[in-house]
């Protein structure tokens, strides 16, 4: 059998519920003939009768009204496909798949998600909360439109725009070094165990970097799930760690944030896959993570933030 037509389960469905063939074709803006075809086309692909004809009127068989219920739901399922495809032509109703840390979610980018969902609440956002590493990858694989991540990061097939700058800081265990210390250099930072969110992890490269160039090595690593657990282990006094200078600024007993000797900054990237098809809905989203740059501005006590920089394509 050949699959069901959705115009000729409408006129059937028209003709039972008018009583009348003439007056489904007035409905259907056809004329009589077209639907009398449709029907007997309709009848031929099912290979039953749908309709008995008692007089002029037309009352549907047992096959019909079994077929009643089945068209129902099939044209239900067919209108709503095609109002979720104009919804997506217009952006209204589209799922846009976006990444960033927890960290960066919660002191770089809450409000500006905010914003977007309080202006375009037909616009659903899937979010995944993971470390840079990952969502790199995802981006590149297509699970993902859009991600924060702090660089660097490898490019290829990536977009990458960053849109802001800051210094990192280390955070030590308050009163677990006498006399407390001004600044964190890597000969201090050795003393104890060094807290990560991940070996491969960009706060582990950046850290690794900055002991090397000092010509110090950790202490040892201690791996934790995310930096809120490293920021909760160092005050616990289970270690050191490195975060982002946002984190900092908000207090946390036990925890004493010093600036780094030599200085560590990072940069934040709004990245994307190069071959990505334009949407209005993608990049209304990517506007509004790119204006997170005034929000980095206005809270970073540490270092101004750059102007965002051009985008780089880089090649496979």
């Amino acid at each position: 059998m050949r699959a069901l037509n959705p115009d000729q389960l409408r006129t059937f469905l028209e003709v039972v519920d008018l009583g009348s063939f003439t007056a489904a074709a007035r409905r259907l803006n056809l004329s009589q003939p077209a639907v009398s075809l449709q029907i007997r086309e309709l009848e031929t692909r099912c290979g039953v009768q749908l309709l008995d004809r008692l007089g002029k009127r037309p009352f549907p068989t047992s096959a019909g009204r079994q077929l009643m219920v089945h068209a129902t739901r099939i044209l239900n399922e067919h209108d709503e496909a095609l109002a979720a495809m104009r919804r997506l032509k217009d952006s209204s109703g589209q799922l846009v798949r976006v990444g960033m840390s927890m960290t960066i979610l919660t002191y770089v980018a809450r409000e500006a998600i905010r914003r977007f969902k309080r202006d375009n609440p037909d616009i659903g956002l899937a979010m995944n909360l993971s470390p840079t590493t990952s969502l790199a990858d995802e981006v590149r694989n297509n699970a993902l439109d859009l991600a924060i991540v702090s660089l660097p990061i490898e490019e290829n097939n990536l977009v990458v725009r960053v849109f802001h700058e800051d210094t990192v800081v280390a955070l030590v265990p308050d009163g677990q070094f006498s006399p407390t210390p001004t600044v964190a250099t890597a000969e201090l930072m050795s003393k104890m165990p060094f807290v990560v969110q991940g070996m491969t992890d960009v706060q582990t490269r950046l850290a690794q970097d900055w002991f090397r160039k000092r010509g110090h090595t950790p202490h040892s690593f201690f791996e934790v799930r995310n930096l809120e657990a490293c920021r909760a282990a160092v005050a616990a006094g289970l270690g050191v760690t490195i975060v982002p200078g946002v984190m900092a600024r908000q207090p946390m007993e036990g925890l004493l944030a010093l600036p780094l000797d030599p200085p560590v900054r990072r940069k934040l990237a709004v990245i994307e896959h190069k071959n990505r098809r334009p949407s209005p809905a993608i990049d209304g989203l990517r506007a509004a993570l790119l204006a997170c740059q005034e929000t980095c501005a206005q809270s970073d006590a540490i270092a101004p933030s750059p102007k965002a920089e051009a985008p780089r394509r880089v090649r496979a």
